[in-house]
């Protein structure tokens, strides 16, 4: 199956570009695609990103799927479907 992948804001220098397109197995999860990510991103994101969604300390990066925030770790077991989207993006304050 194939998953977007995008990045906001700073996250998206951090990444080195705005988007990818991964093709996974069948029935893969969130955490099978965090898996996947340092192949294909700087090893700089994974150390500030993906290690620290995986263990639930990541107070500076949102985990978005198809627009709904999930709360890492706790939905990283989430099955991914054909065509969905997955974004990193950098949490917004003020009002």
């Amino acid at each position: 199956m194939q998953v977007t992948v995008r990045f906001a804001g700073p996250l998206r220098a951090l990444a080195a570009q705005q988007s990818l397109t991964l093709s996974l197995a069948d029935g893969a999860t969130l955490c099978d695609l965090l898996r996947a990510l340092p192949d294909f991103l700087p090893v700089s994101f994974a150390e500030q990103v993906l290690r620290p969604l995986e263990a639930g300390t990541a107070p500076r990066t949102l985990l978005l799927l198809n627009s709904n925030h999930l709360r890492a770790p706790a939905d990283l077991q989430r099955p991914l479907a054909e065509g969905d989207v997955v974004a990193f993006v950098p949490p917004m304050g003020g009002g």
